[in-house]
């Protein structure tokens, strides 16, 4: 078993036996999904305010400055990274998360929210990133540069029933690549590979996809290539984090416009398009209804 930190240019690994296409469409849902980017290295972010992106906070271990960030077609300077003060350099201490401050404001792409509450045990987390893809049965074989997302149940908070034999840092939520046989596979069953450092992972809050975890590690569980069936991927519990970004970040707090649309997001978060079921699938889950959240301009 091999600890990877997710950290080089690649993306979504999906299930053998769902067509490819089903998770690039469903990554259009996901416009605030963004790349961060150095001379030397890349990964992944997420946009929760006009200005601000959230990430993990050992995406800075690996890059040099320029630092870039890529989102709605349009590129961005990076002003400034902020590392949770309790980041030791160590993923597997834990309080791998940043914030990353822009030079100007995104003004053609509504922030995402973040999730605020404790009920994300038993849920759907849900993920995108770009690069490097295959399948559950072939491990990240692929090079891409196209965005997909993917889907996982969420089944351990920091050190609650063992998922994986090692211990988990406190305050993460993890979750397994399940194939297709297994009790417990969504539709759209996949894992961020190699890449998707600081990506996202969402759980779903009365129809809005909230930031509930931020990617930071894969457990390879079989020792194989990285990304087959059984892997396990560790991100940072945002929820645990929210008074450290809300200092960081400054007012206004709680409502967000999208400027030069004029649509105005409450409590955060981007509306659902698809319908709540889709097939094929085995596991069938609560997506959540409880409203936590919060986003920033």
């Amino acid at each position: 078993m091999l600890l990877m930190p997710i950290d080089v240019a690649e993306g979504i690994v999906i299930r053998h036996d769902v067509l490819d296409q089903a998770y690039v469409d469903f990554a259009a849902e996901f416009p605030f999904v963004g790349q961060l980017a150095s001379n030397s290295n890349s990964g992944s972010g997420v946009l929760i305010g006009s200005s601000w992106v959230l990430t993990a906070a050992h995406l800075r271990n690996g890059m040099t400055s320029p630092r870039t960030f890529t989102v709605g077609g349009n590129q961005y300077a990076v002003e400034a990274f902020y590392s949770h003060p309790d980041w030791t350099g160590d993923v597997l201490d834990g309080n791998d998360i940043a914030l990353v401050r822009l030079a100007e404001p995104v003004r053609n792409i509504a922030p995402a929210g973040w999730y605020t509450g404790n009920s994300e045990l038993g849920r759907i987390g849900v993920f995108a990133g770009y690069g490097r893809t295959g399948t559950g049965l072939t491990g990240q074989n692929l090079s891409s540069g196209v965005k997909r997302a993917g889907e996982s149940l969420l089944e351990r908070i920091g050190t609650d029933s063992a998922l994986t034999p090692p211990p988990a840092p406190f305050n993460t939520l993890e979750y397994r690549f399940y194939g297709p046989d297994d009790v417990d596979v969504l539709p759209l069953e996949g894992i961020a590979a190699q890449g998707d450092s600081g990506g996202p992972v969402f759980i779903e809050s009365y129809g809005m996809f909230l930031v509930a975890g931020v990617h930071s590690f894969i457990w390879n569980i079989n020792g194989g290539d990285l990304g087959t069936y059984g892997d396990v991927v560790v991100s940072t519990r945002v929820a645990a984090y929210d008074d450290w970004i809300v200092a960081v970040i400054p007012e206004p707090a709680t409502v967000a416009l999208w400027a030069g649309v004029g649509v105005i997001l409450l409590a955060g978060g981007f509306r659902r398009r698809r319908q709540t079921t889709r097939q094929p699938g085995n596991a069938s889950l609560d997506r959540g209804s409880d409203p936590c959240g919060s986003n920033r301009s």
